[in-house]
Formats: structure tokens, sequence, C-alpha cells
């Protein structure tokens, strides 16, 4: 298949898939989601990101239909039906279905996903990006389908031929529109607290560990637009891009100050990600 839909047990191409009026992902954003990349049939850290869409559910309220035991089968099985070496999968649980009122009964929710083939980024290939004012509510932390800031923050990125916006919330850096951010200053990473105003990001995560593997100090703090203009080097970090490195913020030139560090962490990803799926 050249890409694959899923909806409750349902599988057919992405454009065949119809998903009830009656879901309330579609008049609410009711629900949570997760995405990873996959290369040779295999999810790169499929549990991590489990995990978390099951965690988000729980914060929610959410019944999830399936077990997370469940979930992973059903995805490795799913990618083995889409043609091409690397794929990006998406899957998503809504609330459940009903006739439209705010408030609702616990049910059991909906399960779709979605694999279409996508190469991960040129990880070597810095960044464009525009800093922009946060606008989102303040439940960062869940990756809920509520994505219309980040929607319209992503948009105005690329009319200025940029791939990423970061943010702020009144000059403290939070994360980008769809991608986490972190600086290095002195050979410390310095990346904003898990707080409610960021997502836990996996690859954020990761990037922590391969630091302080190599012995990067790294320093879980809120940081300042000033402090991310005057960085060494910026790195966003996200399933699709791993570790990037960022050369201008509005058009300005930024970091480039500290390639050796940036080399040995964004490397260090990439070969992770490159050999645990090559199994």
């Amino acid at each position: 298949m050249n890409n694959l839909g899923y909806y409750n047990g349902k599988i057919g191409l992405i454009n065949e898939i119809s998903v009830p009026i009656t879901d309330r992902a579609f008049y609410f954003g009711d629900g949570v989601y997760d995405a990873v990349m996959c290369r040779n049939n295999i999810p790169y850290l499929l549990a991590e990101h489990i995990e978390r869409l099951y965690h988000n559910c729980q914060l929610l309220g959410i019944v999830p239909p399936i077990c997370k035991q469940e979930l992973s089968l059903t995805i490795k099985e799913l990618v083995k039906k889409v043609e091409g070496e690397e794929k990006f999968v998406y899957f998503h649980i809504s609330r459940g279905s009903g006739i439209r009122c705010h408030s609702f009964n616990k049910c059991e929710g909906n399960l779709c996903i979605m694999i279409k083939p996508q190469s991960l980024d040129d990880v070597y290939e810095k960044m464009n990006t525009v800093l922009r004012e946060d606008i989102r509510y303040e439940l960062c932390n869940i990756k809920t389908l509520n994505l219309l800031p980040s929607v319209l923050t992503a948009q105005m990125a690329s009319e200025k031929n940029c791939e990423e916006a970061i943010l702020h919330r009144n000059g403290i850096v939070t994360e980008c529109s769809h991608s986490n951010v972190s600086i290095l200053k002195s050979r410390v990473l310095i990346t904003a607290p898990c707080d409610k105003y960021i997502l836990p990001g996996v690859t954020r995560a990761h990037l922590i560990m391969v630091a302080r593997e190599n012995g990067i100090q790294v320093e879980e703090r809120k940081y300042t637009t000033s402090e991310l203009l005057d960085a060494d080097e910026i790195i966003i970090t996200s399933s699709s891009k791993m570790a990037r490195g960022v050369k201008t913020i509005d058009g300005k030139p930024v970091g480039g100050k500290d390639e050796g560090t940036l080399a040995v962490l964004r490397d260090t990803l990439y070969i992770n990600y490159l050999n645990e799926t090559n199994k």
C-alpha cells in the first residue's frame, strides 16, 4: 500500500477511511495523539511513545479501546503493509463518540492510525526559524488534538520560509510549534523544565541522556529569549528531526559557536536511530 489508514479495526488507504461526525475528535479535538518514525518496519522508540499516549489518556480520563501491548502489536503489523524504507506513523485515541455535548460520559475511546512513507529530516541541515509569542493554553504537557495555536504559528513560520517557530511566554522560551528546543552555552545543555508549558518530548529525553553520557552538563531550567539569541548553539528535537541545529531566527544568524558539542549530540542520536532500526 502507498499509505494506510486505520479506524477502530477498519483498514484502507487514508483517503478511503471515514470517521463518523459523532467522534468527539471531530467537534472538540477531544483526544490525545503521538507519532514515531519507522525504518525497516521497526517503529523507533515505540514503547516510550505509547507509554506517553496512555499517560495522557489517564490525565484526561480517556478510556483506551485496547491495551498498550495490543496497540504496539497492531502498529508493528500495520507498518509492514505500507511500502517504503522509512515511514511516519501517527496514532490517536479520542474520547469516544456521541451526540455533541461539552460534558461527557465515560465510554471506550476510538483509535485512529495513519501511516505514510516519509524520510527522517536531514539532521545535518541547520534550520531557519522565527521567534513568536506562545499563545497556547496551559495544558501543553499533554499531547492533545487541540493544535490550532500550533498550526497558526507553524504557518507563520512557513510563510517566512522557515521550518519552525520558537515560542516564548513573556520572554521565557517554552518550545516550538511542534518540537522541543534546547540551547548550548559553554558546553552546558540548557532545556526548559517539564512543566505545563512544554511537552515532555521523547527525543528531548534522549538528548539529555546522551549529553550526560558524554560528560556534558545538563540544566533543566527556564531560560530567556536573550539567552536563546546568545546561545553557542540552538538544538531542535522531535521524532522526525532527531536533533537539528538552528542557523537563523527571524533572518538573523544564531549559534555556530560550538559545532563540536552539537555534533556529538546530533550524531549520537542519529546513529542510535540507525542502529535500533537496522535489526
